[in-house]
């Protein structure tokens, strides 16, 4: 029998090499994966969706967005080409030998690519940033050379670790076909030091802004909103921590191939998350354009005048004081919601005035009236009223 048509690795003890169909997780690969494409293009689109068409806006986030999301896609591709070969979760005394080249081919692929998409993601919402807390007369503040570090630090990474994978072997077909003559350094140090680099990144790209935001002049509920979003990262750091210790069993396994799966999985999240948070200030601009609140505004506002009107009336009472009470302030305050306005009108029956309004709402009133017990000698010297 070839050994290449042999399986990878020799069975454990108990175990039967399953060479032609082996059990495999692919559904949950596939599901995975479909699943952070999707939410991944998304957000792309949203992005460029808000930024080009509505603000007119195309700046240097927009172009590497652009990148990243070119380069996503063949990461993705390359995760795609694994189901056939040899498929996710697959042990590799169930993976035929011959099989395992076209897999490192893939997974080396798959890692240029990640290396590529994290610093472009990271780089261009460090500028984004830049330009939403950093104004021009405060360019040297601390946030500012934070910024700088974090973009130096996944620059310089990011081309120093691409550079290390098309390295790794000499000659460079080495690094998937084990075939070929040649040399290789240990991949495992690289790939630890890859994860960390980005986990300690995304640790510092929530905190940076934080001391920023709640310096904000603003009330302190905008400031929590504004930290709620940027506070987005810690996704990314959730999936960077389990990526660095998925690497680090892959490591110290002897059944890699399987050891494989979980990798790819947590690095697709950490990218998705990448485009997550580069698209989240762009939301709550998408959302006030498309009128979706003020849609809502005017649903609830509907429903609440209808049911409110069921409890609105008028009676009268004999030989009582009557008051008209207002549900809030005494002063009315304006609202303006797609340019119509709420009028301040004159609040008593004895300065009624025709205000220009134009087509508008004015204000609705809920009218009280209370009666006061009196005497039937007080009440007899009066006519009756109507409640006013």
């Amino acid at each position: 029998m070839d050994p290449l048509q042999g399986p990878a690795i020799p069975p454990p003890a108990g175990e039967v090499s399953n060479l032609d169909n082996p059990p495999n997780g692919n559904h949950l690969a596939l599901g995975v994966q479909v699943g952070t494409c999707v939410i991944t293009s998304i957000f792309f689109f949203l992005r460029m969706y808000g930024r080009i068409v509505m603000l007119r806006k195309f700046q240097a986030e927009e172009m590497m967005a652009i990148l990243a999301y070119g380069c996503y896609w063949g990461a993705i591709i390359s995760s795609f080409m694994m189901l056939k070969y040899p498929g996710y979760l697959v042990h590799a005394w169930n993976v035929r030998l011959i099989n395992v080249i076209p897999t490192t081919y893939w997974v080396f692929v798959y890692g240029v690519f990640y290396s590529i998409v994290l610093p472009l993601l990271k780089v261009a919402i460090m500028v984004e940033w830049v330009r939403l807390f950093v104004p021009t007369t405060k360019s040297r503040s601390p946030f500012f050379w934070g910024v700088c570090v974090i973009s130096f630090v996944q620059i310089a990474a990011g081309i120093a670790i691409v550079i290390a994978l098309n390295m790794q072997c000499t000659p460079h077909q080495r690094i998937w076909d084990f075939r070929v003559e040649g040399t290789c350094f240990n991949l495992y140090t690289l790939q630890v030091i890859s994860a960390s680099i980005q986990l300690g990144s995304d640790v510092a790209m929530f905190c940076l802004p934080q001391h920023t935001i709640w310096t904000l002049k603003m009330t302190w509920q905008k400031r929590l909103g504004v930290a709620a979003i940027f506070s987005m990262g810690v996704l990314a750091i959730v999936a960077a921590s389990f990526r660095v210790d998925v690497t680090v069993q892959h490591g110290n396994s002897p059944d890699s191939i399987y050891t494989l799966a979980p990798i790819v999985f947590w690095a697709s999240a950490e990218m998705t998350c990448g485009f997550f948070i580069l698209c989240v200030p762009c939301i709550p601009k998408i959302i006030q354009e498309a009128g979706i609140v003020p849609a809502i505004k005017r649903g609830t506002g509907m429903m609440n005048s209808g049911s409110n009107s069921k409890h609105t009336g008028s009676s009268f009472a004999r030989g009582g004081n009557t008051k008209t009470s207002v549900s809030a302030n005494k002063d009315y305050y304006q609202l303006e919601e797609e340019g119509v306005h709420m009028k301040n009108l004159s609040e008593s029956t004895e300065h009624l005035h025709a205000g220009s309004h134009g087509a508008a709402i004015t204000r609705t009133t809920r009218v009280t009236v209370t009666n006061d017990s009196r005497s039937i000698s007080d009440s007899d010297s009066k006519n009756d009223t109507w409640g006013n």
